[in-house]
């Protein structure tokens, strides 16, 4: 009885130890894998990262602090001198009959329309085709999320819609409706007119409602003389107003560098730059100053691209572009010494052949290599760069 269970016990330790040794050779065997990644051409910027300020030159505007406002215009909008930009309300009662009057003029432009269409003899088939093409666009304007669009276009296909009904025989009940509607809405205006008041534009420009406190402090007054201790330390100003008018037609972005990435951008009149929190897209500005103290330096950037996100932006990250490299990606763990020079293997078929390689990027995960003219010359695209094996060789047959 003994000896049963020690032949037992000898014969689960033996298969234990087989089982131990094929893990072992199969782990061997796997980490023996010759693995290989192509060569693929890439381009890479090699970026300054850092965050700084827009400087625009604003006027702020003033309007009544009583009551309740109704904008006119929209963040971004460009507006001319003495553009109507919104209506103030003493009370209540003046805003309710400004709304009244605003939805009263829609349903006279309407019927308006469709009296022009009905005098314009428009046939169905291209009423019906411009109905289409009116909840085409309002597709459109939803998918986007653009506000702004999408009222106005409502409004538009309002229009159709009650023109595509109208006939010839109609034309008499559109007049008489028409003057009803001038009517009523010349009361309305009326019961509002004394209780409000205007806000226009003292100038062309560029509209922003709201103000963030650094209208009075990044002017364009300072652009020669801003200082990077000045941009470091700078505050926003408590400022009364309902909003501000961009009235220069560019604006500029100030950033403080260490003087050694300032170095990189010196003798420069322009750089490509992306701000990555505003858009994808890459502007190219001008350098309008650069300027060194010590050991930093301020750098400001002048554009005349104006775009609403620009304007309602103030404090903002900059990815500037130093330089912009192209070549085969090879990773870190593919570079190889042999014979004192530096190069990859790559697998041709079932043998290993080892090709001399330069760079002219480098990351802590991999080099850049320049494309060599034919695969004979040196590393080509396409070819197999070995990253992972074991004992390699110059043409030696990988089996």
């Amino acid at each position: 009885m003994k000896r049963s269970k020690a032949s037992t016990l000898v014969t689960i330790v033996f298969l234990l130890a087989v089982a131990v040794y094929i893990f072992y050779q199969v782990t061997a065997n796997l980490t023996r894998q010759i693995r290989t990644v192509d060569a693929l051409e890439v381009t890479v910027e090699d970026k300054i990262s850092a965050q700084g300020y827009f400087i625009r030159q604003q006027k702020i505007l003033s309007g009544s602090s009583a009551g309740t406002a109704e904008y006119l215009v929209q963040d971004g909008d460009k507006v001319s001198r003495g553009q109507k930009l919104a209506v103030f309300f003493q009370g209540e009662d003046a805003r309710q009959a400004y709304d009244t009057a605003d939805q009263l003029e829609s349903r006279l432009e309407a019927l308006e329309y469709a009296y022009s269409m009905i005098t314009s003899g428009v046939d169905s088939v291209k009423m019906d085709r411009l109905i289409f093409d009116g909840m085409a666009g309002l597709g459109d304007d939803l998918a986007r999320g653009d506000v702004s669009k999408l009222t106005a276009d409502y409004s538009a296909l309002q229009q159709l819609v009650v023109s595509r009904g109208a006939t010839e025989d109609d034309k008499e009940a559109f007049e008489s409706q028409i003057a009803a509607l001038k009517k009523e809405i010349a009361g309305y205006q009326k019961q509002y007119s004394g209780g409000s008041d205007n806000l226009r534009a003292p100038d062309a420009g560029y509209f922003t409602g709201g103000l963030d406190g650094y209208e009075t402090v990044l002017t364009y007054d300072r652009l020669d003389t801003l200082t990077p201790q000045e941009l470091n330390g700078l505050q926003p100003v408590s400022t009364e107003g309902i909003g501000s008018l961009t009235t220069e037609f560019s604006w500029y972005y100030a950033v403080v560098l260490p003087k050694a990435q300032a170095d990189l951008l010196q003798k420069r009149d322009s750089l490509e730059v992306y701000f990555p929190e505003l858009s994808a897209d890459k502007l190219s500005l001008d350098v309008y100053r650069l300027e060194t103290v010590g050991e930093e330096a301020i750098l400001i950037l002048k554009c005349k691209r104006m775009d609403p996100m620009f304007l309602t932006a103030r404090e903002q990250d900059i990815d500037i572009v130093c330089g912009s490299y192209s070549g085969l990606k090879v990773p870190s763990q593919a570079l190889r010494q042999q014979d004192g020079a530096w190069g990859v293997f790559v697998l041709d078929g079932n043998i290993a052949a080892f090709k001399p390689v330069t760079w002219n990027y480098s990351t802590d995960s991999y080099f850049l290599v320049p494309c060599a003219q034919s695969a004979k010359e040196g590393l080509f695209r396409y070819d197999r760069v070995i990253v992972q094996g074991r004992n390699l060789a110059d043409n030696k047959v990988i089996r």
